[in-house]
């Protein structure tokens, strides 16, 4: 069994597990992000934000899934399957193959806030991943080898 450690974040307003790890999409040289793990989300979602500081091309791929996030209207871009990285408890790194989109808010004007990246159900079922939620607040994703 294999742990990966979450950490407590703020985001959208409210405390959420949060999970970092690393992208690598095709070629390119790896990016980091930090993402809320989402067992009501139905897709692996990468920010726009987080998307934009690499040099990966996903503006002229059309959308493939609008979705809801609260009040905003997002596209969800297919980016293809990419590999994420994560550290374990122990430091190790552990590399899942995944499907992910690039979720492009709809909203004319300004966010307040930029959207998070988002685990979503599908990493969590494709790799038999279980959120385990300790009362010390040691919380971590347990994956079973």
């Amino acid at each position: 069994m294999l742990k990966i450690p979450l950490f407590s974040g703020k985001s959208l307003g409210f405390n959420r597990d949060m999970v970092t790890f690393s992208v690598k999409c095709g070629s390119l040289p790896n990016f980091f992000c930090k993402g809320i793990v989402d067992t009501g989300c139905p897709f692996t979602i990468i920010s726009e934000s987080s998307i934009k500081r690499t040099r990966i091309s996903y503006c002229f791929k059309p959308s493939k899934y609008n979705v809801q996030l609260g009040n905003i209207n997002m596209d969800l871009i297919e980016l293809g399957v990419c590999e994420i990285n994560f550290r374990d408890e122990n430091g190790d790194i552990k590399k899942f193959e995944q499907e992910i989109y690039v979720g492009i808010p709809k909203v004319k004007g300004y966010l307040a806030q930029e959207l998070p990246s988002f685990i979503g159900k599908d990493f969590l079922n494709n790799h038999s991943i279980s959120i385990i939620n300790k009362k010390e607040g040691n919380n971590y994703l347990l994956v079973d080898n």
